[in-house]
């Protein structure tokens, strides 16, 4: 004999359980769709003008990781010299006339190079840029000025400690 009450509880209980694992199934696959979704690479390039055998260039528009935004530098490429020495910096250049340096050496080049970087090596935080300055340059026959090229990747600030992982 069955009753009646206790089948429909028992059926109401179950009902609920099974939104309730559904709606966690649904916010896990959100969440994990929007990890995979939140990491974008970031192509960036340009030419340092050399003049004297010195040179810098900064342009923080593009090569500035945003406000709310982490970059991981992975790659940069440096070329078109034959002898002095190209320094990627984060957020500041050498002083020339003082031999100050407010900013870090990301990676000095002393030969026209490729140089690949681990992951979370080199990481600019929201607000960082990278600058480059070069000094007692000769430049390459054919070219006009040190080239470079590099990508970065690009994610949300809250993504970090999933990235360091």
């Amino acid at each position: 004999m069955t009753t009646p009450g206790l089948d429909i509880d028992l059926s109401a209980q179950l009902t609920a359980a099974l939104n309730g694992v559904t709606t966690a199934l649904d916010r896990e696959a959100r969440a994990r769709q929007r990890k995979m979704e939140t990491i974008r690479q970031v192509p960036f390039a340009g030419g340092i003008t050399i003049t004297g055998g010195i040179g810098t260039y900064d342009q923080p528009d593009q090569l500035q990781a945003k406000t709310g935004y982490i970059w991981d530098i992975r790659r940069l490429t440096i070329q078109g010299w034959s002898a002095g020495t190209v320094t990627a910096y984060r957020n500041g250049l050498m002083n020339q006339a003082t031999g100050l340096n407010p900013g870090e050496p990301i990676c000095p080049y002393s030969a026209p190079a490729v140089n690949t970087f681990t992951k979370a090596s080199q990481l600019l935080m929201p607000g960082d840029r990278v600058m480059f300055g070069a000094t007692g340059i000769t430049l390459a026959s054919g070219f006009g000025q040190v080239q470079f090229w590099g990508v970065a990747s690009c994610f949300e600030a809250w993504y970090l400690p999933y990235y360091l992982g």
